[in-house]
This record gives C-alpha cells, sequence and structure tokens, in this order.
C-alpha cells in the first residue's frame, strides 16, 4: 500500500488553509516539522490559532481515517509494536513497517501522522534521556525505564568485559535472564535510552565512557591504538580516525602528535611511532629499556637483547650495541651475556 497516496486521499476534502497546517507540522511535503510559531508567523496569526486549525483538520480526517485503510496500517504497527517489547525507536520502527507494510517509500512524518490521527500508539519526543520513540502503553515504558535503570548500573561495573573482551551478548543474557525479559525486548528498551551507545567499532556501552564516546582527540588516537594492538605512527593514527569517522570534524596529524606526546599513557617508540603503555610498552631512553630488560630477565647474549628491546622500541641493531658498550651501565660476563652494571 502507498501510504503517500492514502495520506493525500485522507487531506484532499480539507479547506486549503487546514490541509497546508497539517503537511507542514508533520513535514509531509519535505519532511521538514513546522512549528506552530512559525506557521503563526507566516500567517500573522497566534500559535493557538494555529494549533486550533490542526486540530479541526485532524477531527475531520479522523472520520475519513476509520473507513479507509489507515485502519489496517495502524493495527498492523501495533500487532508488530507488541510483539518486539512494545517499544521501539522512532527510525528503527519505521524501517521495520516499510517491509511490513510493503512501502519502500514510507516515512517517519507519515508514520507521525497515521498514527496522531489514530492516537496510537504513543510517542515519545526526543529530549535529554532518550530517542525519540513509539510505545504501546505507560504501563510498558515504565517497565522499560525500570530495566534501563538496572542495566545501567549492571554495565557500569563490565566496562573492560564490553570494550575490550566483546562480551556483550553474554552480559546481556545474564541481565535478562535475571531481570524475566526477553533478549529482544531488553535489546529495544536498550536502544531508545541514551544512557547506551555504540562507538565506530560497535562496542557497546554507557554513552560517558571515553571508549564509547570519544569527545577529544587524545580520546580517538587511544582507541585507534587500542583497537589495532599494535604501534603506529601519529600519521597512520590521524588517517585511521579520519577513516572510522568519529565524527564529521576533521583530525590532523599534527594534533595527535602534540596530544601523545604529552601523555604517559602512550609511549613514543620510535621516531613518531606510538605504542600504548597498557600494551606493554614502558617509557624511557634506549639505555633505560635495556637496563629493564636485563633487572626482568638477568644476564642475556646480545640477540636475547636485541629481540627483547625490539618487542618495546623501533630501534636500529646498532644503537642497541652501542648503548651496551657503555660500561657504566652494563657490564659484559665472561660467557658473553651482559647485565648491569
Amino acid at each position: 500500500m502507498n501510504t503517500k497516496k492514502l495520506i493525500a486521499n485522507l487531506i484532499s476534502d480539507l479547506n486549503p488553509r487546514q490541509k497546508e497546517f497539517l503537511e507542514e507540522r508533520f513535514g509531509l511535503v519535505d519532511n521538514q516539522k513546522k512549528t506552530l510559531q512559525e506557521l503563526g508567523d507566516r500567517y500573522e496569526i497566534t500559535r493557538e490559532r494555529v494549533r486550533q486549525i490542526e486540530a479541526e483538520g485532524l477531527k475531520f480526517v479522523a472520520a475519513k481515517f476509520a473507513e479507509s485503510e489507515g485502519v489496517k496500517f495502524v493495527e498492523k504497527a501495533i500487532k508488530h509494536l507488541e510483539t518486539i517489547g512494545g517499544i521501539k525507536e522512532e527510525g528503527a520502527f519505521v524501517n521495520e513497517l516499510k517491509t511490513l507494510w510493503d512501502d519502500n517509500t514510507l516515512s517517519n512524518s507519515e508514520t507521525r501522522f497515521m498514527f496522531a490521527v489514530a492516537k496510537k500508539p504513543l510517542y515519545y519526543v526526543d529530549d535529554d534521556n532518550f530517542y525519540s520513540f513509539w510505545y504501546s502503553d505507560k504501563d510498558t515504558f515504565k517497565k522499560a525505564d525500570s530495566f534501563i535503570s538496572k542495566a545501567s548500573k549492571f554495565f557500569a561495573a563490565k566496562k573492560e568485559d564490553l570494550v575490550s573482551k566483546n562480551k556483550f551478548s553474554e552480559l546481556l543474557g545474564q541481565l535478562t535472564k535475571a531481570s524475566g525479559i526477553k533478549e529482544l525486548f531488553a535489546t529495544n528498551y536498550l536502544a531508545v535510552s541514551k544512557k547506551f551507545g555504540m562507538n565506530p567499532y560497535n562496542d557497546f556501552g554507557l554513552s560517558h565512557w571515553e571508549e564509547i564516546t570519544p569527545k577529544t582527540a587524545r580520546a580517538k588516537a587511544y582507541l585507534v591504538l587500542k583497537k589495532h594492538g599494535k604501534p603506529l605512527h601519529f600519521k597512520e593514527i590521524a588517517d585511521m580516525i579520519n577513516k572510522v569517522g568519529f565524527s564529521k570534524k576533521q583530525v590532523y596529524a599534527q594534533t595527535i602528535h602534540n596530544e601523545l606526546i604529552k601523555d604517559s599513557k602512550f609511549v613514543l617508540v620510535g621516531r613518531g611511532i606510538y605504542a600504548l603503555k597498557e600494551h606493554g610498552y614502558a617509557p624511557g631512553t634506549a639505555k633505560e629499556v635495556i637496563q629493564k630488560v636485563l633487572k626482568e630477565n638477568g644476564p642475556l647474549h646480545p640477540q636475547q637483547i636485541l629481540e627483547l628491546v625490539s618487542q618495546q622500541r623501533f630501534l636500529k641493531e646498532n644503537t642497541i650495541l652501542l648503548n651496551l658498550q657503555n660500561k657504566k651501565h652494563f657490564k659484559k660476563l665472561s660467557d658473553g651475556r651482559y647485565h648491569t652494571a
């Protein structure tokens, strides 16, 4: 069923102003919803008068709607909503209705209009806590809100498992089992809450975590290195940040270099090459890294030292071997091994 034709027929008998106001208020022409104030200013009438004209138009359309295919549309939508937990984020719900109603052109604006005429299901307008969503009744909303609060506390203690070990499905299963809620319902509840989010790597977590919503260049660089698992040149880090698409704002290589060089979480392991300290890389000069390796492993042959130091730094072999000749810091044993002096 073509929803556009259905709506065009429903509003065809309205007077010109009623028709225009409904089209503008719901964004039926250009998907740009106009406010009461915008329409009031255009026609030099009060916001209240605009609201009255809108209400008159909807009342007129409602009578015609009751005898149209629109009733089937709403019935199908509500039945589907109930099978998925009674709540669904607006955009995702409309996408599902496109298939259900066999209309690939169905838009948010048209859906809002049809449901406004039918006065069901209920609509929650985007705010600081939730994205816009459709829900079946107030009890369902209370149930979802309660689960979201419980999930927020539960996941707050599972940061490492969510971001580093990708255990979302496993943890969600634990939570839903304890809560007596189907996983599909729980997923739809979480999707409407702004307490949770996903980063470009599809890691799920609390929105305020830097790993989920990195706001600074430093936080984005950290996430890129964490996911890559190996050291990268600061230019490569900048390129990856821009390709991953954290935001539309371009990140510049020099900015990354300036940010990382003054943060102890990042270790400069070569010329312009950075690694994460948490990945086992230690800060310090070539001499200090060699000393650390020898203190941790005891006396070693030069080749062993080269291998272990190379895991910490991108240094030329000669640089490492020259440092070993410094008798003030390193002692060569009779069997050819070296130890700290």
